[in-house]
């Protein structure tokens, strides 16, 4: 909706209308109603907040100078290892107790039980076991002739090839990177 005029009067019909429109469409919504609450779970949505409160805190005294983010990243990396175990204890009794229910709503987030995918298992395949024994093998010589370049073994040919051991000339595969990131480990 676009506003179009040259008065005061033209600007407020214009937002008059604007925000009857917009007020009719939010009574078509349909709205979450919160589900009651017992005195545990309002601790654990007082911990949720407080929680994110420290993050935020941490966070904006790194970005202030006043610690040292290598210190703030290793505080908050084991935090998100036990969010992650609390999780992961409690994930098989939500999917058990999300049997037969499409989905559990609090608030404007839900969480829904998601079957897991379906795969075909080629293992009593022998053509296929085979084949890909051999792509293993393929790999594992142009992967051997990548690394000897940097080695001063593997002689580089134009355009970016290399000769095998039958002298067949080949095109050498490219290294790829995965983004760097922070590692948490115990010492």
């Amino acid at each position: 909706m676009n506003y179009k005029g040259n008065t005061v009067e033209d600007y407020i019909e214009f937002s008059s209308n604007h925000i009857k429109q917009l007020t009719k469409k939010m009574d078509q919504k349909i709205e979450l109603k919160a589900q009651e609450i017992n005195s545990q779970e309002e601790q654990a949505i007082t911990g949720k907040r407080t929680a994110k409160m420290w993050i935020e805190r941490v966070v904006l005294k790194c970005k202030q100078g006043n610690m040292d983010p290598k210190f703030a990243t290793l505080q908050l990396k084991q935090t998100e290892k036990l969010f992650k175990a609390g999780i992961s204890e409690l994930e098989e009794d939500t999917m058990e107790s999300l049997i037969g229910v499409d989905h559990y709503i609090w608030g404007d987030h839900k969480i829904t039980r998601r079957e897991g995918t379906k795969s075909v298992d080629y293992s009593d395949c022998e053509e296929i076991m085979i084949m890909e024994q051999h792509l293993k093998e393929l790999k594992g010589k142009y992967k051997a002739a990548l690394e000897g370049v940097s080695k001063g073994v593997t002689v580089t040919l134009e355009d970016h090839c290399f000769a095998d051991a039958d002298g067949t000339i080949l095109k050498l595969p490219k290294w790829k990177y995965n983004k760097s990131s922070v590692v948490l480990t115990k010492v």
